[in-house]
């Protein structure tokens, strides 16, 4: 490998916070590129890429690309190309993982806030903050509230009473947090996400529906997404949980004592209700249903719009309303879709001479063809209507 001065971060050191084999020459880089928007100084992330096109590349400015080898022949070969183009490459075996990470290292964003209160902050006297906290305008924390090491609290977020939140967490503006919630360390709240607020539960009494309190809270493990306007609500005598490392999407409903495992992933739009059980690394589509509980098991797979009204077992895939396995679905629309086919044949069938020359009709024969006692030709019973 050629190395020479870089200007930005090294493609060696990239290469080696990712996981990646670093081929060709050492180029800083100093943006991650869309690959249809090649920059100066950019590295871009390819799932393949052919050798004749790294001139092609390099010849826009780019000083980086990753991307994968099927095996070491085409990876001499990339080598090859790169040494020529002058770019770093950098070999990968998920490169969607790789463009996580450097996504990450490359991230150019303004940092969320400098520590600090800002003046325009409601502080309650009794709540604690570690070092490094930052308050934005217009936020409120109160009573009782632990915020952690260089958390961000956004402007015109609420933090209730009690709540706890750990180390190198961030709330967007607007999030609110009610009593009783806590938040583990490294995880991000975007707008407009709330957390804690009442299941919906009530009795019907003989004045109509009477509330039942939500009396516990909503426990969150460490380094959880959750996305704008998601709702998250309590739990009635035992807490909604969420796994660490869950990821989920904006406009999320997750119901009262829904307990969501480690490591899962729920789409925007979906919906989970009360007591729903989802178990570790599964993945719930777009506007997934999930009914009450109902349990998906360890690595499961709902495909988007799936009804789900009973159990699924662990690492089956799910798809339709109600949901099923995903083959049996699949091979259901594929018959719906025959229908019209398939009664077309069946009709002509019913209308074709039989042996003897005798003829069907309405499941009745006759001879020659002639039309059944009282002179009707028409379909039987079953055509009605078609």
């Amino acid at each position: 490998m050629t190395s020479i001065e870089p200007e930005g971060r090294s493609s060696l050191r990239l290469a080696e916070a990712i996981g990646a084999r670093h081929l060709g020459v050492e180029r800083g880089v100093q943006r991650l590129c869309a690959p249809e928007r090649p920059q100066q100084g950019g590295l871009v992330v390819r799932p393949a890429l052919a050798p004749d096109t790294l001139d092609e590349l390099a010849a826009s400015g780019l000083t980086a690309l990753v991307t994968s080898a099927a095996d070491e022949a085409r990876a001499a070969e990339l080598e090859g190309a790169a040494e020529r183009a002058n770019v770093a490459l950098l070999l990968v075996e998920d490169t969607r993982l790789a463009l996580a990470r450097l996504s990450r290292l490359l991230d150019s964003r303004p940092a969320p806030a400098e520590p600090g209160v800002h003046e325009s902050a409601a502080v309650h006297e009794s709540a604690r903050l570690g070092s490094g906290v930052s308050i934005g305008a217009c936020a409120v924390v109160s009573a009782g509230a632990v915020l952690g090491e260089r958390v961000v609290v956004g402007p015109s977020c609420h933090v209730g009473v009690g709540v706890s939140v750990g180390a190198d967490s961030v709330l967007f503006s607007q999030v609110t947090l009610y009593d009783g919630v806590t938040l583990g360390r490294g995880c991000r709240v975007h707008a407009g996400a709330v957390i804690g607020s009442d299941g919906f539960g009530y009795a019907m009494g003989p004045n109509g529906a009477e509330k039942i309190h939500h009396l516990a809270g909503v426990e969150i493990g460490d380094e959880v997404e959750i996305g704008a306007n998601t709702c998250i609500d309590r739990g009635t005598l035992l807490p909604t949980r969420i796994g660490s490392r869950s990821k989920l999407d904006n406009l999320v409903q997750i119901g009262h004592n829904v307990t969501i495992g480690e490591d899962v992933v729920v789409v925007g739009m979906t919906g989970i209700a009360g007591s729903a059980r989802i178990g570790d690394r599964a993945v719930l589509a777009a506007m997934v249903g999930v009914g009450e509980g109902v349990e998906v098991g360890t690595g499961a797979r709902l495909a988007a719009r799936a009804g789900v009204t009973k159990d699924v077992p662990a690492g089956e895939t799910w798809g339709g309303w109600p949901a099923q396995p995903f083959r049996r679905f699949v091979r259901e629309l594929y018959l719906i879709g025959r229908l019209e086919s398939i009664w077309q044949t069946v009709r002509g069938t019913r209308g074709t001479p039989a042996a003897g020359g005798a003829k069907t009709v309405g499941g009745a024969k006759t001879a020659g063809g002639a039309p059944a006692a009282g002179g009707a030709e028409t379909a039987g019973e079953d055509d009605a209507d078609r």
